[in-house]
């Protein structure tokens, strides 16, 4: 195992609900009373962006650029380097650095944290050069919504095995039946890395088949405050060999196989997503993570996998009763589809993988035999 430091999300400010009421839209200088730092936050039409108020060039202070009527624009007191917040990309000189940003969490009671993850790029940490693959020596294979099983080498890791049953209480099931061997397929893996504790990702019904057939099989999960197998003493689930690892941190297989678990920026506490590396090529499963690594990712990557359904939205759980009309049900789910599917585009055209595979999307929310029950 590696002996890098574990990854931290650290809050570096706090700003009560009448504070952030009284935020104006564009730019906005807030200093931390405790420690005398400064970052910036900046509101605009999508929500919240936020960073250190220090130039990445030589560590000057920003101020707000004047020439700037749009007001997105920062000027740097120490060279006039300039910042568009609502990018974080320098555009004087163009092609420079991108801006590091801050987290951006907004809290229950209508407050808002700033949280900066340390450090921002583990996967840098020891880089290996990639070497040549024979044909056939990694296979990638969809096996069921978000179960996928790599090959790599003489190795097998598969990812969130939902393999049978329901999740959310029979509330989803499976779009594409398992393929006849799934079950001898995840018995058989070296590595099992469950991303997080939702039953369409961490499958009890699933496990409990595992746990008959191979109770000492690997299964590798993030350190989150809130524990992925938070019920398997209820679950009657006998697994012997669940190894909770650090973030950001290299977890060595053998000389040519490694990972990495990361956490997500907007639910730290719960969601992860991976980075395996073999001989030197990378694969990046994001799985459900709303802002995998705050935003911060390999470029260039071989293969990344994500998401692409809204998953549990919202709708039609909380949209109920006469308040909402259908046109407008039908509205907000288009835009909120609109919105995701926009997201992963950009995140995508961003980051430049060799391949993109979209999954964690397959599943139904009604079994057939539900067409025997009906509300009275």
């Amino acid at each position: 195992k590696s002996k890098m430091t574990s990854q931290t999300a650290k809050v570096v400010l706090s700003l009560d609900a009448e504070t952030v009421s009284l935020l104006k839209d564009g730019v906005n200088f807030k200093k931390d009373p405790e420690n005398g730092k400064c970052y910036i936050i900046y509101k605009g039409t999508e929500g919240f962006k936020a960073c250190r108020n220090q130039c990445k060039h030589q560590g000057g202070l920003f101020i707000k650029d004047i020439e700037d009527l749009g007001g997105r624009t920062v000027k740097c007191t120490k060279h006039n380097w300039k910042l568009n917040l609502s990018t974080m990309k320098y555009v004087n000189p163009p092609d420079s650095f991108l801006q590091d940003e801050l987290e951006v969490e907004i809290l229950d009671d209508g407050g808002l944290r700033l949280v900066e993850l340390s450090p921002l790029d583990p996967w840098l940490a020891d880089p290996r050069e990639p070497l040549q693959l024979k044909e056939g020596e990694v296979k990638v294979t969809y096996l069921t919504h978000a179960c996928m099983e790599l090959q790599l080498g003489q190795r097998r890791f598969m990812f969130d095995p939902w393999l049978k049953g329901p999740a959310f209480a029979r509330g989803w099931w499976l779009l594409h039946e398992s393929p006849a061997d799934a079950l001898d397929r995840l018995c058989a893996a070296d590595l099992i890395y469950i991303s997080h504790m939702h039953s369409d990702h961490l499958s009890y019904p699933t496990l409990k088949v595992l746990s008959e057939r191979r109770p000492d099989a690997p299964i590798y999960v993030g350190d989150t405050s809130r524990p992925v197998f938070w019920y398997l003493e209820q679950s009657k689930v006998q697994l012997t060999n669940i190894n909770v690892v650090p973030f950001g941190v290299w977890q060595n297989v053998d000389e040519h196989l490694r990972f990495m678990i990361m956490m997500d920026g907007v639910h730290p506490e719960m969601d992860t997503c991976i980075i395996v590396e073999y001989k030197g090529h990378m694969i990046l499963n994001t799985v459900d993570c709303t802002r995998p690594n705050g935003g911060r990712l390999p470029q260039n990557v071989d293969l990344m996998m994500s998401d692409f359904a809204g998953g549990a939205s919202g709708f039609p759980m909380t949209f109920y009763g006469g308040k909402y009309s259908d046109s407008w049900k039908a509205t907000f789910i288009k835009n909120e589809r609109k919105k995701l599917l926009n997201y992963k585009a950009q995140l995508v055209k961003s980051l430049q993988p060799k391949i993109y595979c979209p999954f964690a999307g397959y599943f139904v929310e009604a079994h057939p035999s539900d067409r025997w029950y009906s509300w009275v």
